[in-house]
């Protein structure tokens, strides 16, 4: 039913021989991932900020956390210690993202927080009072619309690699906020397939090591979510 989360679809569903998930232990273990990429969120602004550490160092922790999320993703990864490096470098890569995005356009790197805080909350109520389920038919319209979004990523890119800017994402015009707009929608109702996924792993009493699994989705998510609402921003303000 989730074939929209790779993973997701991925994890095992043998049942626990010891303690059981429970949405607290998904609550927790997301916490302390998201505690993990805030503080080094926080130490890359303030280097940046400081020259203590080197602008190429938003690019590591890109293709690191990129490393290790498929990593996490291929090999079914429960592991804290992994899954806490990616956070580790997804905080590094995202401080560096949002301090020049700040620079450019002051504030900016707090709204995008705000508004994922917000979308996510949003989300997370409509779900928990059944507005939004995870249908087979909501599942394949999040899958078609997030292989539609990489699809235009992919095409943006190769454009810009041969000189055409296409600004279907980075640019101003109505289009590209249009779009932009779009893609933060389809980012925060996938979270409805993760909460599904959630509870279906509950039920049939999957183990609490899994607990970081989806805890790694969840911040995987957040993440996407962030860097979404933050270019929806850029494009907004661009206009100004």
């Amino acid at each position: 039913m989730f074939e929209a989360n790779p993973t997701i679809r991925r994890l095992p569903q043998a049942h626990a021989v010891g303690d059981t998930l429970t949405f607290n232990g998904v609550i927790n273990r997301t916490g302390v991932l998201l505690l993990t990429t805030g503080i080094t969120f926080a130490l890359t602004w303030k280097g940046l900020q400081s020259g203590d550490i080197p602008v190429g160092a938003g690019m590591v922790g890109s293709i690191l956390g990129l490393i290790l999320a498929l990593v996490i993703v291929f090999t079914r990864a429960t592991n804290p210690i992994l899954i806490g490096s990616y956070a580790v470098a997804q905080g590094l890569a995202l401080g560096t993202i949002s301090y020049f995005a700040n620079l450019r356009y002051p504030g900016i790197a707090l709204q995008a927080a705000a508004g994922t805080i917000g979308c996510f909350s949003v989300v997370l109520w409509l779900y928990s009072v059944k507005v939004l389920r995870a249908t087979p038919l909501f599942v394949k319209v999040i899958t078609a619309a997030m292989l539609g979004i990489m699809l235009l990523f992919i095409v943006d890119l190769v454009a810009s690699l041969f000189g055409y800017e296409l600004g279907l994402v980075r640019g101003s015009s109505m289009l590209a906020i249009g779009i932009s707009g779009a893609i933060v929608l389809v980012a925060a109702l996938c979270f409805v397939i993760d909460f599904a996924a959630i509870e279906e792993a509950i039920e049939q009493g999957a183990e609490a090591k899994q607990g970081w699994h989806f805890a790694f989705t969840l911040l995987l998510g957040l993440i996407w979510l962030y860097i979404s609402i933050l270019r929806f921003l850029m494009n907004l303000r661009g206009r100004d």
